[in-house]
């Protein structure tokens, strides 16, 4: 009889463990453009932005006025997309901090700057293993081509290639344990 017990007690304990670690779920979901972007869909192309611009040096530029032009190939709702407003943002205040300004008009500015953004994105990646393992990571890539023009002549000055890179990987384990984040 005690025989009997003790394996009902082990199939009782093997049955309830089953339910423990299969009851807890992470998921982290993303609604789509009514809900906004993701804080990881918007961190990791910034960081890999920072990271290709720490590079660059415009320090040559000191005490000019640049007018920034950025082009991509994202969607635009008006005369410039968010991410290209960002981008020209960004770049103007790296400008800023060197020491030149950035025109308010191109017709005020000393040298044009042309950035075009052959990448500015994000690749997200899910991987799951029920009950044991869950995983998001998060991909930035940023590659830039930047041209600087003589605003007078239209005479190239200086072009270079600016890129960067920076992964986030949050991870649980057994779906309840976690999160553990990783950035590199």
């Amino acid at each position: 009889m005690s025989g009997k017990i003790f394996r009902f007690g082990k199939w009782t304990l093997l049955i309830g463990s089953i339910f423990f670690l299969t009851a807890a779920c992470a998921t982290k979901r993303y609604g789509g453009p009514t809900m906004g972007r993701s804080a990881d869909s918007q961190f990791t192309p910034a960081d890999a932005l920072e990271k290709a611009l720490k590079s660059a040096s415009f320090e040559k530029y000191q005490g000019k006025k640049i007018w920034i032009e950025v082009y991509s190939l994202t969607e635009r709702t008006g005369e410039e997309s968010p991410e290209e407003r960002f981008l020209r943002s960004w770049v103007g205040e790296k400008f800023v901090s060197q020491g030149a300004r950035v025109a308010s008009a191109k017709d005020q500015a000393d040298i044009a700057l042309e950035v075009k953004a052959r990448v500015f994105g994000v690749h997200q990646t899910r991987r799951d293993f029920i009950p044991l393992f869950y995983a998001e990571s998060t991909h930035g890539i940023v590659d830039l081509h930047l041209t600087y023009y003589e605003k007078e002549s239209g005479k190239i000055l200086h072009t270079e290639d600016l890129k960067g890179e920076a992964r986030y990987l949050e991870y649980y384990i057994l779906y309840m344990i976690g999160p553990f984040k990783s950035i590199k």
